[in-house]
C-alpha cells in the first residue's frame, strides 16, 4: 500500500506552524505557565532556548495570605536584560494543580484563552514590568502559588535567540482574621516546640505548611496546646488555624 508522505508531512508541519503565528508579539494564549495544571509547558513550546540576555524576573507584591474575593494587584518584572522585547504567562493553582481565583486584564495584558491567566499583549511586548489583578476565590481553597513563564525575545522576526525563565511564588494561604480564629503563638523560631494558645474557641484545627503549600501537620489542637516540630526540616512554615469557616494564619521559623 502506497503511503501518503505528503500528507503526514503537513501533519507535523501545522503545529509548528501555529507556535509560529502565535508566539512573537500578540502574546500567547494558551496553558504556558509552567505549572502542574498547564503541565510543566513553558514558552519553550514555541521559543527556542539557550540565549542568555542577562534578565531576571521578579514577581512581587504577593500576599503573605489572601481574603475571600479580595482582589490583589502583583507585579512581574524582568530587570537586567539586554533585549527590548518581553513576554509572560502567569497563573494560580492549588497544590493539587487546580487553577482558583480569576484574573482581569490591564496595560499590556490579556486573559489567556482558558481565562485561568494572563499574558501580554502586542502593546505589553515592549514594556518589561506588568501589573497583575488576581482576585482571590470566594471560598477557602487551600495554598495557593503563583506560577509564571517569562521570554526576553531578541525581535529577530523568528523563534530562536530568545530566552525563557519561569518560576513561583511561596505558597499563600486564606486569612480570614476573625477574632475566634484568632491565636498566640510562640516561640517564632523554634526548635523542637510551638506553643498555642487560642484566643476565643476551645478547639481549633491545624494546619502546616511548608513554604511549598505542602501540609506536614494537621491535628486539633485545644485553647492552650504545645506541638513538637523536631522532625520538621529547617525552614519558614505556615500555621494556619480554623474554627468553623474562620481561618487566621501565622508564619514560623524551624530551626
Amino acid at each position: 500500500m502506497r503511503k501518503n508522505y505528503s500528507f503526514y508531512s503537513i501533519l507535523t508541519v501545522i503545529p509548528i506552524a501555529l507556535c509560529i503565528l502565535v508566539a512573537f508579539s500578540s502574546g500567547q494564549p494558551g496553558s504556558f505557565s509552567g505549572s502542574p495544571g498547564d503541565g510543566g509547558n513553558t514558552c519553550t513550546q514555541c521559543h527556542s532556548p539557550g540565549a542568555n540576555h542577562g534578565g531576571t524576573p521578579v514577581l512581587s507584591n504577593v500576599p503573605t495570605a489572601y481574603a475571600a474575593n479580595q482582589t490583589y494587584t502583583l507585579n512581574l518584572a524582568i530587570n537586567g536584560s539586554s533585549v527590548s522585547k518581553f513576554g509572560f504567562n502567569i497563573t494560580a493553582e492549588t497544590a493539587g494543580g487546580t487553577k482558583v481565583g480569576s484574573w482581569t486584564a490591564g496595560t499590556g495584558t490579556m486573559l489567556r484563552s482558558d481565562n485561568a491567566g494572563l499574558t501580554h499583549t502586542g502593546s505589553g511586548n515592549s514594556s518589561n514590568n506588568w501589573n497583575l489583578d488576581w482576585t482571590a476565590p470566594a471560598t477557602d481553597e487551600g495554598p495557593v502559588t503563583f506560577y509564571y513563564a517569562t521570554i526576553q525575545a531578541n525581535n529577530a522576526s523568528g523563534n530562536g535567540g530568545d530566552q525563557m525563565i519561569s518560576g513561583n511564588s511561596t505558597a499563600v494561604l486564606t486569612n480570614s482574621d476573625e477574632s475566634i480564629s484568632a491565636y498566640r503563638l510562640f516561640p517564632s523560631i523554634a526548635s523542637s516546640n510551638l506553643n498555642f494558645v487560642l484566643a476565643n474557641a476551645e478547639q481549633a484545627n491545624l494546619k502546616i505548611y511548608n513554604m511549598s503549600g505542602q501540609t506536614v501537620i494537621q491535628r486539633e489542637i485545644n485553647r492552650e496546646d504545645q506541638l513538637d516540630i523536631s522532625h520538621l526540616a529547617s525552614g519558614m512554615y505556615l500555621s494556619h488555624v480554623s474554627v468553623d469557616d474562620q481561618v487566621a494564619v501565622q508564619k514560623f521559623f524551624k530551626q
